[in-house]
């Protein structure tokens, strides 16, 4: 009797768990799996066009000028569940599909009338949407299917388009309203779960008002976001339209960019002069949304009236993640817009502010925080803080101590130290806390307060702290004084080391510097080093070290802040330096370690800086290890796309930035922990061969470890015969695959989390 075959084959015997492991799997990584065999080419052949990104303009052209390509993408787009598009894509898709509703209608009937095609079909034709002027422009055109099932749309309008290819797109961006062209692409796939739209542009009434109907129309619809362009912002009301709109079914609503505050309310009435007469007029939802968690409004640089928000909010009972408008300090007052959240949104958990808060204070979002129900908030996401109240963010801490697992607190203005004790001495659950600003001085730890206590936030993964020593550059062992002084810095760096789960450390050093006109300013963190932090110590020589006190950060894969070793620490002698021994320890038990900023920013390319010999050794011990941060700087001729692979959320990370030609910007390369949970490309030592057949035929399904040849016989296992690629598959493969290299086949909901 043959033994049964291993769980690592009987795994591609359930196509649902091959879908599955397709999520995980990029259009290419998919592609070389079809390719194996025929088994495997059928089981993941409708996963390969699960998912189609057509974000690259150059991969849109070669698509629409290959026939073998196009034809494939013909015949499977009834396969499409997710669909990423830009504006080259979107011109072409509208042109082809009205030739291929003209090429329907011939071949049925020349006098058949729009009313007797299929409903998605009469769909193609809005009366609302005007024809597209540019046809002529365009010799042949081949027709496309409609789109009619997809899952998820993301498109992306502001991408900068000269027309060198198709000199339609650029006409029809200045002719048409683009936004009536999206709802038409939209109004065929009523199925919708997530869209997308970037580039939204409301000019007109009924573009607002087409708008709102197509929304309350995706009665499946669960995450939508919206950004506004630069150039043409909406008001207050377009976006009140829009919410008032949203189905039941809606989870989370985004709407990024700014508002035109000062503006005329807009007459959205519906007469019989417009060309959306037929739709009816707008119908607003009066029940409250009870399944949206995720809410985020956009921005007004002037401030939100209290009347505003309250009409909003009314609507939100079961809000959990609440990005904070800016409310106008003016003409509101910041405790009725506490109770007004206090009363109808008492379910949120993460609070958000990623502008800069013009009062400076953030009164408001704090008091909000405190009036939620003990132990709830987890994530405290605060840009632009002034704490100039001793205690307050301390007691908004005290009250969720036990669930705050994310504080980051941006470009903060001042803080009060003993709130950040607070913060290190009752958040257990958490697991990440940043602070940064301008000042370090105004928003730093002192050394008494950081060992006032124990830290109890022993999950801590991410610290980011700037901490106060004090004047100890002169610091010579002795006195009573500076003993004192040491014994401290001993406790502040034995409570870093109970941070047994630290992954990322970076630690600035507060410095003050007095110049000679009186003012004061904050010296940088890099020409200051913490004393002894990184030194062994030596009682035969009296030199103090602390690095012993850190063999619990076993997990430490990236070391920043203070660390520069060309930093002169002159609170110890000239021995106390990193060296052989210290290099030694570190890569005995930092094994993780792939980020320690040594050295100067880009130092192998500055020819100037020489690479000590103890530090390329410990390169040898950690071939992965970097000594400085890395910035590049990438040249583009057009709008580039950059996504974040090993994000949980592949679509919401997504970020479009689009500028002139040979637009410079420069990436910080990081190692940060990766998120995805299985690995992007499918590798495995052993490869698969698999004869798959139909269960309900009576036949049986065989497999065979190909390069295992002493776990098989010839007479129980056969292989089948390769997959040899058909022309029009390689060239769909070809061209495909490489636009969706670095984008995740089936993309998740968009995150809550930054």
């Amino acid at each position: 009797m043959s033994s049964p075959p291993p769980p690592s084959v009987t795994f591609f015997q359930l196509p649902e768990l091959a879908s599955l492991l397709s999520s995980f799997l990029r259009a290419g990584d998919i592609s070389n799996l079809m390719q194996t065999n025929r088994a495997l080419h059928t089981l993941f052949y409708p996963c390969f066009w699960y998912h189609l990104d057509l974000v690259s303009e150059e991969q849109v052209i070669r698509l629409i000028k290959s026939p073998d390509a196009f034809s494939a993408l013909v015949n499977n787009f009834d396969r499409i569940r997710s669909l990423k598009i830009t504006l080259v894509f979107l011109c072409f898709h509208h042109v082809a599909a009205q030739e291929y509703m003209e090429q329907l209608q011939r071949n049925n009937n020349n006098d058949a009338s729009m009313a007797e095609l299929p409903v998605p079909l009469r769909l193609a034709k809005p009366a609302w949407h005007p024809t597209p002027s540019y046809r002529s422009q365009m010799l042949t055109v081949r027709p496309l299917p409609l789109f009619t099932h997809l899952n998820r749309l993301h498109v992306n309008l502001e991408f900068l388009y000269g027309g060198r290819y198709l000199s339609f797109a650029i006409n029809m961006y200045n002719t048409t309203p683009l936004i009536l062209t999206v709802c038409w692409l939209v109004g065929l796939n009523p199925g919708l779960s997530d869209l997308c739209i970037h580039g939204v542009d409301v000019p007109t009434p009924l573009s607002i008002r087409v708008l709102a109907r197509t929304v309350s129309r995706l009665q499946n619809l669960k995450h939508l976001e919206l950004k506004c362009t630069t150039t043409s912002r909406p008001t207050f009301y377009d976006v009140a339209k829009v919410f008032f709109a949203l189905p039941p079914s809606i989870v989370s609503f985004k709407w990024k960019g700014e508002l035109v505050h000062f503006a005329p309310i807009p007459d959205l009435s519906v007469t019989q002069r417009e060309p959306d007469w037929n739709e009816g007029i707008l119908v607003e939802r009066h029940e409250p949304l009870l399944s949206l968690t995720v809410l985020e409004l956009p921005a007004d640089t002037t401030g939100y009236l209290h009347l505003q928000l309250k009409h909003i909010f009314n609507h939100c009972p079961m809000l959990e993640v609440l990005e904070f408008p800016f409310i106008n300090p003016d003409e509101n007052d910041c405790y009725d817009m506490v109770d007004v959240i206090k009363v109808n949104c008492p379910r949120i958990r993460r609070v958000f502010v990623r502008q800069s808060y013009r009062d400076g204070r953030g009164r408001c979002v704090l008091g909000v925080a405190e009036s939620l129900p003990r132990q709830q908030l987890v994530t405290l996401h605060f840009t632009g803080i002034q704490d100039d109240s001793p205690g307050r963010l301390g007691v908004t801490v005290t009250t969720h101590s036990t669930t705050l697992r994310r504080i980051v607190l941006r470009e903060a203005i001042q803080l009060q130290s003993n709130g950040i004790q607070e913060i290190l001495a009752s958040c257990r659950a958490l697991e990440h806390l940043e602070i940064s600003g301008m000042r370090h001085s105004r928003l730093a730890i002192t050394l008494a307060d950081a060992t006032l206590a124990p830290w109890v936030c022993s999950n801590l993964k991410y610290l980011g702290l700037a901490v106060n020593l004090g004047d100890y550059n002169r610091l010579q062992t002795g006195w009573n004084e500076e003993l004192r002084r040491w014994t401290a810095l001993e406790t502040f760096y034995r409570n870093l080391g109970t941070l047994t789960k630290l992954e990322i450390l970076d630690l600035k050093s507060v410095a003050v510097r007095v110049n000679p006109t009186g003012n004061e300013f904050d010296l940088t963190p890099e020409s200051r080093v913490f004393p002894g932090m990184l030194i062994l110590e030596d009682k035969a020589i009296n030199k103090h070290g602390y690095l012993m006190m850190l063999e619990g950060l076993k997990e430490l894969r990236e070391l920043r802040g203070s660390v520069r070793l060309d930093a002169t620490d002159w609170s110890l002698d000239s021995s106390a330096t990193v060296g052989q021994a210290e290099v030694e320890w570190m890569a005995h038990n930092w094994r993780h370690l792939r980020l320690a900023t040594f050295l100067p920013e880009n130092h192998d390319k500055v020819p100037a800086i020489d690479v000590p010999e103890h530090l390329r050794w410990l390169q040898t011990q950690l071939p992965d290890l970097r000594l400085s941060r890395q910035f590049r700087a990438r040249y583009h001729a057009s709008a580039k796309v950059s996504s974040a692979v090993s994000a949980p959320n592949a679509m919401a990370p997504a970020t479009f930035t689009s500028g002139p030609a040979f637009t410079t910007t420069s990436t910080f390369t990081s190692s940060q922990p990766s998120t995805t949970p299985i690995s992007s490309e499918f590798t495995t030592e052993q490869v698969f061969t698999a004869g798959l057949t139909s269960t309900t035929s009576g036949l049986t399904t065989s497999y065979a470890h190909s390069a295992s040849p002493t776990s098989m016989t010839s007479s129980s296992v056969m292989s089948p015969p390769p997959f040899i690629a058909s022309p029009a598959f390689t060239a769909a493969t070809t061209i495909i695959a490489a636009s969706q290299s670095s984008s995740v086949t089936q993309p998740s909901p968009p995150s809550s989390e930054p």
